[in-house]
């Protein structure tokens, strides 16, 4: 062993560590690729024909109409019940409440846990101006628990515009790069003009345009947000569902965004809302989320996915 002067070991030299790289961002329309590439991705079809499910009546749907709707939900995030004939208006409650499980309490809901959409009795600042479309959103934000299922049935149509507005989350997510999504996840970054998220984080099963009422937006996440919020208002990325009476629009609150086209003001337009906490019998068939988290890159943010069954031989990055 050498030894410096006086007999003492020469002092070790200080080891380097090597700093780690630091991950390179990866820009999600590459993980959530809207071609149909991804089997278990929820995309809009290109028209809204591809929606609709034809059953003989809403109070009677048939186990073949049941497993069809669950194939359609799990394609694209939503469908469209039209009945080739009208019946009692509530009968399908009774299917929705089996299939969906406990509704999300409204302060406006009557005793059949329904919302009443009318611009004459109106339950919000967005149902109270028709002639000011409704930008898209998920329902429930302001609520410590969304709803995983929205049900939105039509009573009256307005004789011109009034039509449903939907739009992709994959293609809110598309918008950005996962470090992007992961600083805009952050708490404190956005918060709701009546309420924060409880747990302080915003779209993990929430997205709102900035109609209003969005309150803060922190500066170090306000470009991804007006980048998103541009995506959904842009009409391309929009699919148009016009309703007629008795049809009956079923979205997934994780999976879709969704809105409403402008419409006169003496012109009726009625529709009854009802939304779901998504626990009834179709809880094991039916998967909530715009995909599944196949990768390190969502960890923490789950929630906005579905985690089960993840299959990592799909993820191609």
């Amino acid at each position: 062993m050498d030894r410096a002067r006086g007999g003492r070991a020469a002092p070790e030299a200080p080891r380097v560590v090597p700093a780690r790289k630091k991950k390179k961002p990866v820009a999600l329309e590459t993980v959530v690729p809207r071609d149909g590439s991804r089997d278990d991705l929820k995309i809009l079809p290109s028209d809204p024909e591809g929606l609709k499910l034809k059953v003989r009546s809403l109070g009677s749907i048939t186990l073949e109409d049941q497993n069809r709707f669950v194939q359609k939900v799990n394609d694209h995030g939503a469908a469209v019940l039209v009945p080739e004939e009208e019946g009692d208006p509530l009968a399908v409650y009774k299917t929705l409440d089996r299939w969906f499980g406990n509704c999300i309490p409204h302060d406006a809901m009557n005793e059949h846990g329904i919302v009443e959409i009318n611009p004459a009795n109106p339950t919000s600042i967005n149902t109270a101006n028709p002639k000011k479309e409704h930008l898209p959103h998920t329902d429930d934000a302001y609520t410590d628990s969304p709803a995983a299922f929205c049900t939105l049935q039509c009573r009256t149509s307005a004789a011109t515009g009034g039509e449903s507005v939907l739009v992709s989350g994959a293609e809110l997510l598309a918008a950005l790069s996962n470090e992007e999504l992961r600083t805009l996840m952050q708490p404190g970054m956005v918060s709701m003009g009546r309420r924060p998220a409880a747990d302080g984080s915003w779209m993990k099963v929430r997205w709102r345009c900035n109609d209003g009422c969005v309150g803060d937006v922190a500066a170090e996440v306000k470009p991804s947000y007006e980048q998103m919020d541009a995506v959904a208002r842009h009409e391309v990325h929009q699919l148009v569902v016009p309703l007629n009476p008795g049809e009956l629009l079923i979205v997934d609150n994780r999976a879709i965004a969704h809105g409403r086209r402008p419409y006169e003001s003496d012109d009726p337009r009625i529709m009854w809302r009802k939304n779901y906490v998504g626990n009834g019998e179709l809880e094991a068939q039916l998967r909530t989320g715009m995909c599944a988290a196949f990768s390190s890159m969502f960890d923490g943010l789950h929630s906005m996915f579905d985690p089960m069954s993840l299959d990592t031989s799909k993820l191609k990055i």
